[in-house]
Formats: C-alpha cells, sequence, structure tokens
C-alpha cells in the first residue's frame, strides 16, 4: 500500500515529473513537485543553442516560459510546486554540480515528505545526477517510502533494465508497484489527461525535452526501493 502523507516527486527539470506522473499526482493532493533545475540564468544576453532552436532569445526567456506553463500543469494537477533554482547545464558558466546532493537534501527535509517520488535514471544525464542524487541522501531519511518514476525519455531499448540492474548491484531492490489498484486513478484522469495535453500542446513554445510529447498517451510506471542491508539488519 502507498504510504499515506506528504508525496514529494522530484523533477529535474520543469515539467519532468508532471509529465511522466500526471496520474498519480493529480490522484494525491497531498503532492508537491520539487523542481531541481530551475534556477534563471545569470547573464541577461545569454542563449544556448538549444534554446535558439526553438525561437527564444534569452536563456531567461526560455526558463520563465518553461516555469509558467509548469506552473499552468501542476494548477491542473492540482499540487503545490517548489522550486530549487540550481542552474541547467546549458546555462552554467562555473561548476555547479557539486551543490546538488547537499541543496536536494535541505529541500527535502524542508518539505518533511512522507513518501519520495523519485526519477529513476533514464536518459539524460541530469536524470541520472538527480536520481543518483537522491540515492546518495536516502539515509538522511529513513523513514520516507521511497518510489522511482520512469521519465517520459527517448532511451535505447533496455534502458530500463539496465538502470535496475545498476541499482541492483549497488544493494537497492526495484519491485514494481500498481500506483492504480492502491490510489483512485479514475477520479485524477481528466485533471492527468488535462495537464498532458497542455505539456504536449506547448511542446515547442517551452523547450520541454523531445520526448514529452508523447506525455498524453504516456503509460506511468513505478518502482517501490528498498535496500538490502536494511532487510540484513
Amino acid at each position: 500500500m502507498l504510504r499515506e502523507g506528504r508525496l514529494i516527486a522530484v523533477s529535474p527539470h520543469f515539467n519532468d515529473a508532471a509529465a511522466s506522473c500526471a496520474g498519480l499526482l493529480a490522484a494525491r493532493p497531498d503532492s508537491t513537485v520539487l523542481t531541481v533545475y530551475s534556477g534563471m540564468p545569470l547573464l541577461a544576453g545569454h542563449v544556448s543553442d538549444a534554446d535558439r532552436s526553438r525561437g527564444f532569445t534569452s536563456g531567461r526567456q526560455a526558463v520563465q516560459a518553461r516555469h509558467a506553463l509548469s506552473d499552468r500543469a501542476l494548477s491542473l494537477l492540482g499540487v503545490r510546486s517548489a522550486q530549487m533554482d540550481l542552474l541547467d547545464g546549458q546555462y552554467l558558466v562555473s561548476g555547479e554540480e557539486g551543490r546538488l546532493t547537499g541543496a536536494l537534501a535541505a529541500a527535502l527535509s524542508a518539505l518533511r515528505p512522507r513518501v519520495i517520488l523519485m526519477p529513476l535514471g533514464l536518459g539524460r544525464a541530469a536524470y541520472v545526477r538527480v536520481s543518483d542524487a537522491c540515492l546518495t541522501i536516502r539515509a538522511l531519511f529513513q523513514r520516507v517510502e521511497w518510489i522511482t518514476y520512469e521519465e517520459v525519455a527517448d532511451g535505447e531499448p533496455g534502458v530500463v533494465q539496465e538502470r535496475l540492474a545498476s541499482l541492483l548491484r549497488r544493494h537497492i531492490l526495484a519491485s514494481p508497484i500498481d500506483v492504480a489498484a492502491q490510489v483512485d486513478m479514475a477520479r485524477a484522469r481528466d485533471r492527468a489527461r488535462a495537464a498532458r495535453n497542455c505539456l504536449a500542446g506547448n511542446i515547442d513554445e517551452a523547450a520541454l525535452p523531445a520526448a514529452a510529447a508523447q506525455g498524453a498517451h504516456h503509460s506511468e510506471r513505478y518502482w517501490r526501493l528498498s535496500w538490502r542491508r536494511d532487510q540484513i539488519a
């Protein structure tokens, strides 16, 4: 049974969690989406090649568009939002990745979760970094239930199996969990559909990962994490 209480969904970028977990989030009004890479670029005129190709004239304009779309999608889901304000890799002038683990621990501690919903770590390097950071700080949240979600991502065939095998080598067991059987997904269906259509309909405008366009038809999959050392102890 999925634990009751405050659920915090860790989203590497704006809309990653909303695109991947819309049904579960809409069914849990106690949820908050914590976006990691939500910071505003420091250089006002800087624009990355990726942002320029999508019609943005500056990184700040791109982040503002993504933030606005995120607010719209999360409002449709009926959940809260929080940001860590770290800079996405395309906006970094000097290395900021070293801040990730400590900043994530502090942000989650302030939100006092009962359930942490974290990315499995598929495809993009940022997904893997955030997933690994969650696993690193897990010892600080022993009484929290850890659930990982499969991101909407452009992954090679077998990428899920490779990631699960990687976790197993670290003595982390991932057991599939049927969330739909544990929460009232039917009542949340309309909210989830509206949020996914919002994201898919604004894919070019908001510069979401290309695979997020699949969100309107995404089949949500979740895994409950457990640590072998806990079972031995």
